[in-house]
């Protein structure tokens, strides 16, 4: 599907983000190959996604057709692009979240018509604001008992943290809000 050159610019690319030859030629050329014909975006943007999910989630070359799976799979069940997943992973990385916490964040941020580096401000923002800031947020968390973070300083991940919300909020959480009008 692909010309030599693509092929070429796309191992470039990898290179040019601090992926080795050996991880290059060890799976991330070929991975960032299937992304490229599964997420229908350009060799060379898959190469500088693959690469980036790499670098931010620790991974090797051999990681790449595994990034390109959850990618694809997030993308095909949900209103997202490749391209829009391939946001926010740093600050989810130093928070605590895998590949595929965030690239589920991402899906479902993008089913409710939040996509690209809009949801991956807003996810950003969501994570560093886990942590409360004021005195009154720290208050207000305590009093729900909600703590992101366990014992050791560990995010304690979305799902259990969610569930916490729920059960704070009670029927509350299940609710949706009324929308805000400007």
């Amino acid at each position: 599907v692909f010309s030599a050159t693509q092929a070429a610019e796309a191992e470039a690319e990898l290179l040019k983000a601090g992926i080795s030859v050996s991880d290059v030629l060890g799976g991330a050329l070929t991975g960032s190959l299937n992304l490229a014909a599964a997420g229908q975006i350009g060799l060379a943007q898959s190469a500088e996604i693959a690469a980036q999910a790499m670098n931010i989630f620790n991974l090797e070359g051999e990681d790449v057709g595994h990034i390109a799976d959850v990618l694809t799979a997030g993308a095909n069940k949900s209103a997202a692009g490749v391209d829009d997943l391939a946001q926010g992973g740093l600050v989810a990385k130093q928070t605590g979240l895998t590949l595929e916490e965030t690239v589920g964040t991402l899906s479902a941020f993008a089913d409710n018509a939040l996509k690209g580096s809009d949801a991956g401000t807003s996810m950003k923002t969501m994570l560093q604001r886990l942590n409360p800031t004021t005195t009154e947020a720290k208050t207000l968390m305590e009093q729900l008992n909600l703590s992101a973070y366990d014992s050791q300083g560990n995010f304690v991940g979305l799902a259990e943290y969610a569930g916490q919300l729920q059960r704070a909020l009670g029927g509350i959480a299940g609710q949706r809000p009324l929308p805000v009008l400007m």
